[in-house]
């Protein structure tokens, strides 16, 4: 049977290959076609049963039309978002996202990398990376892909991302805790401890007690387990109880921390604990719904993920534009 070319749309329709084109690949909004048109165009091609020829196309354009995307832990929101914010930036213009976890593993994040580039031929790749260390992405045979780092950066030479303000935020919410009078606040902080957001939050913390005249007498840093957090947040309250003077705030540096935290904080055992103020560099749905109020730092999701599709889109695309970004967060006082 001969496969149905896209001039054979095109004549039954009456419609140009050039139209039909921008609807299969979901750029009918962006020139101006009617829903009407799309609509009739995608219904007359689903009882065709046509399919875009993408390996000719790569064939005739050198690119695989897919892009990689690896973050830390899908199943955290912060990531599940960003990545529905950029998938649907570059399914218009075309492409396919490839989704994939590290759990925070070196070895896992460069074997990812390694798989997207040699089987899959990706035409470039998103990373929140856990590397410390430059020197992976630095090699000859990945000098010709390109990179773009979000939410964390790698010390490299001449790297493309996009993060926000971590310092900046994590200062803020600091500040705004201690004008409302917590002085014993315990920062819990998220391994791996190497990775920039987490040092440009920890800084934040230390700054802010350090001016509040607070750092020697409270300042007080809790390493918790990215692998083990409910059972090192435990850990920790169970610590508490046995103190005289318990924290008046514990300040969580991530969304998972802090989901933690208050899961522990509504057990009978830790009712003395009931009354820490939780804040958390990063904000949740939740947040919103239950009655306990969990100052944030709420971080520009969908824009992250927007700039950094278009950005990738345009280093692939050889277009000369802004490589680089740094958001801003907002406080969220409640």
């Amino acid at each position: 049977m001969k496969r149905l070319q896209l001039e054979d749309i095109s004549r039954q329709l009456g419609y140009s290959k050039t139209l039909i084109s921008m609807v299969i690949n979901g750029k009918g909004n962006k020139y101006g076609i009617s829903q009407k048109t799309q609509t009739l165009v995608l219904d007359a091609i689903s009882k065709l049963n046509y399919a875009p020829n993408k390996f000719a196309k790569s064939l005739r354009t050198g690119k695989s039309y897919f892009i990689g995307l690896i973050v830390s832990d899908l199943a955290n929101p912060f990531y599940s978002k960003i990545a529905k914010s950029i998938e649907e930036v570059v399914s218009a213009e075309g492409y396919n996202l490839m989704v994939c976890s590290s759990n925070e593993n070196e070895g896992r994040e460069k074997l990812l990398v390694e798989m997207m580039v040699n089987q899959q031929g990706v035409d470039g790749i998103i990373v929140a990376s856990t590397l410390n260390d430059s020197s992976f992405y630095e090699h000859p045979r990945l000098a010709h892909l390109p990179v773009l780092f979000i939410d964390r950066i790698v010390p490299m030479l001449r790297a493309n991302y996009v993060v926000i303000d971590n310092y900046g935020g994590s200062l803020e919410i600091m500040n705004h805790l201690i004008k409302n009078g917590r002085s014993r606040i315990v920062c819990f902080a998220v391994t791996p401890i190497h990775i920039s957001t987490i040092e440009d939050r920890l800084n934040g913390y230390r700054i802010a007690m350090a001016k509040a005249g607070l750092e020697d007498k409270y300042s007080q840093i809790k390493e918790i387990n990215h692998l083990n957090i409910e059972e090192d947040v435990e850990k920790c309250f169970v610590e508490f109880l046995k103190q005289k003077n318990i924290p008046d705030a514990i300040y969580a540096l991530n969304n998972s921390v802090a989901m933690a935290l208050l899961k522990l904080q509504g057990k009978k055992e830790f009712a003395r604990l009931s009354k820490i103020k939780i804040a958390c560099f990063d904000d949740v749905d939740l947040f919103n719904l239950i009655e306990t109020p969990v100052c944030s730092v709420s971080q520009p999701i969908e824009e992250i993920g927007e700039a950094s599709a278009n950005m990738l889109l345009d280093i692939i695309a050889g277009r000369h534009g802004k490589t680089n970004m740094v958001l801003n967060t907002t406080l969220i006082a409640r």
